[in-house]
């Protein structure tokens, strides 16, 4: 299983492995991307899908992860921070968990209960990308929060995480769906689920260009990567994309919605899955 990013919309990844475990669907390795990581670490524990479906519903995420929802607010708090960094340098460089990534890291212990790869019941692996090289970076030990933490760290909402003597940030920067990461770890079947953002979001101001520009960026790259997995796979892929087009990356109220299009997202296609995968 590939679990791809997309902040508040990758709870659908929640739902949709409660939808699988319900109909018997066997996961023989997980890889994730950002949100997808941190879901997938759940599920790779043998975490109780249902309890974490809960708990995340109950959360008030904006005010725990102190996130205002608004891209333009975030904007401002970026180009705040930024100003005063260049001032007296990047905070984010002074202490191994910087200010910022300690609420979400808080959140990712809660939800891996604080274990690490050598406790996983499903090989599993993290996807991050080095900040200073570029080189696309596979998790595979240490704590799982940290790995999950790492690949969830987008750039300009939270810090890079130093990580195995590295700046890490968000895997969804260099590969957003994770397919090829399972295919490497053995699979000769696969489930992908694609939370990306649609292209089709209205577009109006400068901001809603440059996020645009960044879709249509991972959109292509990610369109070629499923492509490649389709074949190296003999096209025993099955792409899942749950309708969480309208929920924004930080429309964490939103998570119980995520998770309920996940679950119905498979249930949907949940005879296609069976013939093509198995199960």
């Amino acid at each position: 299983m590939a679990l791809g990013g997309g902040g508040a919309r990758g709870f659908a990844h929640l739902g949709a492995m409660i939808a699988l475990e319900s109909a018997g669907i066997r996961i023989d390795s997980i890889a994730g991307s950002s949100m997808g990581a941190a879901m997938g670490a759940v599920r790779a524990i043998g975490g109780d899908l249902r309890m974490t479906a809960e708990v995340v519903r109950s959360l008030d995420l904006r005010a725990l992860l102190q996130v205002s929802g608004s891209p333009v607010r975030e904007l401002q708090r970026f180009v705040g921070r930024s100003v005063v960094e260049y001032v007296r340098g990047s905070t984010w460089r002074e202490d191994e968990l910087a200010p910022d990534l300690a609420r979400l890291s808080e959140l990712f212990s809660l939800l891996t209960a604080r274990k690490t790869f050598d406790d996983v019941e499903i090989p599993f692996c993290a996807i991050a990308a080095d900040l200073e090289t570029g080189e696309r970076v596979e998790l595979r030990r240490g704590r799982l929060s940290v790995a999950a933490l790492a690949s969830a760290a987008v750039p300009g909402l939270f810090s890079p995480v130093l990580c195995e003597d590295r700046y890490l940030i968000d895997g969804g920067t260099i590969d957003k769906l994770p397919i090829g990461a399972v295919i490497d770890m053995g699979a000769d079947a696969a489930i992908a689920i694609d939370t990306g953002a649609p292209l089709s979001r209205p577009i109006g101001t400068w901001l809603d260009v440059l996020l645009q520009s960044q879709r249509i960026t991972s959109h292509h790259l990610t369109r070629l990567q499923v492509a490649q997995a389709s074949d190296r796979l003999s096209g025993r892929l099955i792409v899942l994309r749950p309708d969480v087009g309208s929920i924004r990356m930080l429309d964490f109220d939103r998570a119980g919605e995520a998770i309920e299009a996940g679950a119905r997202c498979v249930d949907a296609r949940l005879g296609e899955i069976r013939s093509r995968i198995g199960g």
